[in-house]
């Protein structure tokens, strides 16, 4: 693909920075809170208990709000409210409260400094949520052997940080990030067609980063670095799969374009359709169950 133009020509005397200052600079982005540090510390322990994660969460007020709220929002129609958080994880099992928990950080994260930012943020998170949303609905579709390969509540977790790279990204480098909106407006192209053009790195690399430093499975890492790009994942492909093709559904049903599994569609659902080996009639069934789940969804955002 040619490069985009751009017709400022401070941006190619911006200062290149490295991954660690852009990480530096994104701030607060680049700090995972304790209690979901701390959730993840619970994953691998076989003994963890309900009354555990309860005691975790709610060292967090906040977190713990959100994760009611969601837990009894209408999408999981769970039969009575539910009231505290040992309940939700009674009903709900640890790993979707973990995910809920995921959730709510992610949610914080994505709103802005100013009102425009947050609108910005805002679409973003939805983005996510709805990509985390079809997450289940493709895992749900997937044929046994690829199905024992992917574990569904880390392809959700990965589907809500899917984009977080772009956050640090505008935190750090606010002009770049701009001028290469505008571009990708401009030209038609998708953002992360066009963003090295403007900007030192992508938002999938920049978005790894994150994950790793945070201490994130390294599954969760290659996820996250290679969602537009899945024959690349040397660590998770089938679960990068789910997540590279959830992005695209939840992109065109925001643009209400159809994602056939051919040539003339985006390369990621075709090399998500390869190896998750789905056909192109599949992919035209499991883009009318996303919609359906994200309009079940909407609850959640």
């Amino acid at each position: 693909m040619p490069a985009v133009q751009t017709e400022d020509p401070k941006l190619d005397e911006a200062p290149t920075k490295s991954i660690e200052e852009i990480l530096v600079e994104s701030g607060e982005l680049a700090a995972l809170p304790q209690v979901i540090l701390k959730l993840i510390d619970l994953t691998a322990d076989p003994k963890v208990c309900a009354a555990d994660v309860e005691r975790v969460i709610q060292t967090d007020q906040a977190v713990t709000a959100r994760v009611l709220t969601l837990a009894n929002s209408s999408y999981y129609g769970l039969p009575r409210r539910i009231s505290s958080v040992r309940e939700a994880v009674v009903f709900l099992g640890f790993k979707s409260v973990r995910s809920l928990a995921m959730a709510v950080t992610a949610f914080n994260m994505f709103l802005g400094k100013s009102d425009n930012a947050s609108l910005t943020r805002r679409d973003l998170w939805k983005h996510s949520l709805n990509t985390a949303l079809c997450t289940r609905v493709i895992y749900k579709s997937l044929k046994p052997t690829e199905a024992s390969k992917v574990d569904p509540d880390e392809a959700f977790t990965a589907a809500l940080l899917h984009d977080m790279g772009k956050m640090a990204l505008e935190t750090a480098l606010p002009q770049q990030f701009e001028s290469a909106i505008q571009a990708a407006r401009k030209s038609g192209f998708r953002m992360h067609d066009i963003e090295c053009d403007f900007l030192p790195f992508s938002h999938a690399v920049i978005g790894s980063a994150m994950a790793d430093r945070w201490s994130l499975p390294e599954s969760l890492c290659d996820t996250v670095l290679n969602h537009h790009t899945p024959l690349d994942s040397q660590v998770s492909a089938e679960a990068t799969a789910v997540v590279a093709l959830a992005d695209e559904i939840a992109q065109g049903l925001f643009d209400n374009v159809s994602l056939p599994e051919d040539k003339e569609g985006p390369e990621a659902v075709s090399n998500a359709a390869t190896i998750l080996k789905f056909s192109s009639d599949e992919i035209t069934a499991i883009n009318d169950a996303c919609k359906i789940e994200i309009e079940k969804g909407v609850a959640l955002s």
